[in-house]
């Protein structure tokens, strides 16, 4: 049941329960306060009556015999001490009289009775009658009671009326106290459960413990928020997750750069001493120095420019000007451009099957960036003399697998998912810092990201490396913004 739901039924029965319970109490109230007041008239005409209705019996069947005197005193002495009055009618003619005020209410009365066939109870300002029909000898008798309302507190407040006040009172105060108690049960206990949890978990999180999550499995108001926390505890783990790389990454920077930095910076300091020193008498060993030194300083103005684009590329500052490629043309291009160089140098590009008219949006700059830093790894890292590097492509669904796979030393399977992080070398010692800086496939994962494809890396069947490029195909009519940056 939902908290809307609950809310509402307890609103109705706060006003239900009181209202029925107090309705009892006034119902048993009034009955009590009846009784007690029936208690309260102790006088002759609540008292008495049944003992005249007996005596008028008894006068009714002593008349018949004539023998009535004694009946009569002793209704004589019962209506003189109690003060009251009795007439005995057949139909409305009076047999016997006792004591009966002609006039007054007294006419009136009578007519009340005779409207009520000669029975009941009637009364008038301070007078009052009580008839009863008697049946004797076959023949119907009205027997009439007549006494003045003396008894009546009127305009007092009796105890009885100030104990019913009393007990309705606390009838309802006690109404309305249980069934807040009940209500408050009904209600907030399922709020209390939930917020409970909520904030227990929030602690959790607050203590560090980013593992919590609530299994909530009332379906009500707080199940979206439950998703909800959880949602946030799986944000909050993965962004914590992301800034601690980020902090690993940028001291692996720091070092990487202090690293790279000072091994050409010490060979050109390490030349330049020996220059001044002396140690280069020659001028071919002069020269020799100089060339060094030259060489070093290239060295570190790459590096540098690296770290540059590198930095700008993740900042999304690095200028990006994309269009229409046909990624046949783009390899094709690369190859009959680089191919014989690598030859020279040992590595031979071989393309072995390609997925034909497949087009992509990305910038052509970048793209060739990609595919020449990707080869110049295979070169740097080769252990023989010449390696090789197959290149293929095939379309899926709707996106376009590049494989770059080499016959190299290839990398241990711990190595790859890292493969591709800024200065990170296959090499934990890095000490050979000619072999690459450690950026080149870091720049080619930016390109790839910015692209919107992906890069990843897995050993080739030769015992190399396979690097797997998956970038999504244009489909076929589809115009694209050249302004548009990913």
């Amino acid at each position: 049941m939902t908290i809307k739901r609950r809310l509402f039924i307890s609103n109705i029965l706060m006003i239900v329960i009181p209202v029925c319970i107090s309705l009892i109490i006034a119902f048993v109230g009034v009955a009590l306060l009846f009784q007690v007041s029936k208690q309260d008239k102790q006088g002759p005409f609540y008292t008495g009556y049944d003992d005249l209705i007996q005596l008028s019996t008894k006068l009714l069947e002593d008349s018949r015999d004539g023998n009535q005197e004694q009946t009569t005193r002793k209704i004589e002495d019962i209506l003189q001490r109690d003060g009251l009055s009795l007439v005995i009618y057949s139909s409305t003619k009076s047999l016997f009289s006792f004591g009966l005020l002609e006039g007054g209410q007294t006419d009136k009365l009578l007519q009340a009775i005779w409207a009520m066939d000669g029975e009941g109870f009637a009364s008038v300002k301070d007078q009052e009658v009580y008839a009863e029909q008697l049946r004797v000898g076959g023949r119907a008798y009205t027997v009439c009671i007549f006494s003045t309302a003396t008894n009546y507190d009127n305009g007092k407040v009796t105890p009885a009326m100030v104990t019913f006040i009393i007990v309705i009172t606390l009838g309802i105060i006690a109404t309305i106290i249980l069934t807040n108690q009940f209500l408050t049960r009904f209600v907030f206990k399922r709020i209390k459960q939930p917020l409970d949890t909520l904030a227990e978990g929030v602690h959790q999180i607050r203590d560090g413990n980013l593992d919590v999550r609530i299994h909530y499995e009332n379906k009500d108001e707080f199940a979206p928020v439950c998703e909800d926390f959880n949602d946030m505890a799986l944000r909050l783990k993965e962004s914590q997750r992301l800034i601690q790389k980020q902090d690993e990454s940028r001291r692996e920077l720091l070092a990487g750069i202090s690293h790279d930095l000072r091994s050409p910076l010490t060979s050109v300091r390490a030349y330049s001493e020996g220059l001044l020193d002396g140690v280069a008498t020659t001028p071919e060993s002069q020269k020799k120095y100089i060339h060094m030194i030259k060489t070093k300083a290239e060295d570190i103005d790459r590096m540098v420019g690296k770290i540059f684009l590198f930095s700008k590329m993740d900042l999304g500052d690095y200028p990006y000007e994309p269009e229409v490629l046909e990624v046949n043309q783009e390899l094709l291009s690369l190859i009959k451009a680089t191919a014989e160089e690598y030859r020279e140098k040992g590595l031979d590009v071989i393309i072995a099957a390609l997925a034909q008219d497949v087009h992509i949006f990305a910038d052509p700059a970048q793209l060739s960036s990609i595919f020449f830093n990707i080869l110049e790894n295979s070169w740097k890292y080769k252990m023989k003399e010449r390696v090789q590097v197959t290149i293929r492509t095939e379309v899926k669904g709707s996106d376009m697998f590049i494989y770059l796979e080499d016959n190299g030393p290839g990398v241990p399977e711990n190595a790859l998912d890292k493969l591709f992080d800024v200065f990170y070398r296959s090499d934990p010692s890095r000490n050979n810092p000619t072999k690459g800086s450690g950026l080149g496939l870091a720049i080619t994962a930016k390109a790839v990201s910015r692209m919107g494809g992906s890069i990843h890396a897995k050993p080739s069947l030769e015992g190399g490396l396979c690097i797997i490029i998956q970038l999504p195909v244009l489909d076929k009519g589809a115009n694209y913004d050249k302004n548009i940056n990913h």
